[in-house]
C-alpha cells in the first residue's frame, strides 16, 4: 500500500470524526447564545466552532510533535547505552 494512500485515508478518517463533533459544538454554542440572550445565527456559530477546532487541532499537533522530539534523544541514548 503506497504511503500516500494511507495518509489520505488517515486524513479522511480525521475529517469524518471531526465533522460530527463540529456540528454538535456548533449546536451547543448556538443554543448557549439563545439561552444567554445573545443569539447568533447558525453560520456565525459554526464559523466560531471551526476556528476553535482549528486552534485546538493545531495545538494538539504541536504538543504531539514536542512530545516526540523530547522522547527521541532519551530513546537513542538508551539504545546506545552499555
Amino acid at each position: 500500500m503506497p504511503v500516500t494512500a494511507s495518509r489520505t485515508s488517515r486524513a479522511g478518517r480525521e475529517a469524518v470524526s471531526l465533522i460530527p463533533w463540529w456540528g454538535v459544538f456548533a449546536l451547543v454554542l448556538w443554543l448557549l447564545g439563545h439561552a444567554t440572550g445573545h443569539p447568533a445565527g447558525p453560520m456565525p456559530s459554526a464559523a466560531t466552532v471551526a476556528l476553535f477546532t482549528a486552534i485546538g487541532e493545531t495545538g494538539d499537533r504541536a504538543r504531539r510533535r514536542w512530545k516526540a522530539r523530547r522522547r527521541l534523544p532519551e530513546e537513542s541514548h538508551a539504545a546506545t547505552g552499555p
